[in-house]
């Protein structure tokens, strides 16, 4: 008798595998592409403005010998003729001789930089000194006269000066007192430089009394 074999039963397969198949057969969901990172632009560094050199420039200056000025200067209203036949040929032989005139730039400093420094050389000083030994009034009036000189020279070079009647002084900065010491000038704290009869202000004119280091004791400041 031939015995017919049944088909095995099929073992049942757990429910969670199952899940787990079909969903391995489900398409993944699609993945958001990551939008890009855009770094923010670097603002270059602001350098500081670096300052030029000191220039330093010689100068023509042309002062004019103006009576009426020399006499206000010294307080006098009329002048004698022999002093004044004294005066003139020295107005002129100093102004040839013994002027100097330098225009000092400094980028460092207020309004541009620029300056003039007019002074009268050693000489002159040491000839009103003889005079003045022989007689003080004499020597007063060519004191006056190298005052007149300098102060004219830098009023045909900075016309307000005329204006005004006097020539502010700024403190010098590092800058223009190097300046001085390549010019054989040397700063003294009581704003003044070793010379006796000098001028020092800002070229062109500006700011007037306000930057003059001789202001808390001069009469006639103003606040132009």
């Amino acid at each position: 008798m031939t015995t017919t074999k049944k088909p095995a039963a099929k073992t049942p397969v757990a429910a969670k595998t199952v899940a787990k198949k079909i969903a391995a057969k489900k398409p993944a969901a699609p993945k958001t592409a990551a939008k890009p990172t855009v770094k923010p632009t670097a603002k270059k560094p602001v350098g500081k403005k670096v300052p030029g050199p000191i220039q330093v420039e010689a100068m023509t200056a042309q002062p004019e010998f103006d009576l009426f000025s020399y006499c206000e200067l010294a307080g006098e209203t009329r002048i004698e003729h022999d002093l004044l036949e004294e005066l003139e040929p020295r107005f002129d032989g100093w102004a040839a001789k013994y002027l100097r005139a330098y225009t000092i730039t400094d980028p460092a400093a207020p309004k541009g930089g620029g300056h003039i420094i007019l002074w009268l050389e050693e000489p002159v000083e040491e000839e009103i000194e003889g005079v003045w030994q022989d007689s003080p009034s004499a020597g007063m009036a060519f004191h006056n006269l190298a005052i007149h000189m300098v102060m004219s020279a830098a009023q045909n070079l900075v016309p307000e000066l005329a204006d005004k009647g006097c020539a502010p002084l700024p403190k010098p900065t590092a800058g223009v007192l190097k300046a001085f010491e390549k010019l054989g000038l040397v700063w003294n704290k009581e704003g003044t430089v070793n010379r006796q009869f000098a001028v020092f202000t800002r070229m062109p004119y500006s700011d007037g009394c306000s930057i003059c280091i001789l202001r808390p004791k001069c009469p006639n400041a103003s606040d132009d």
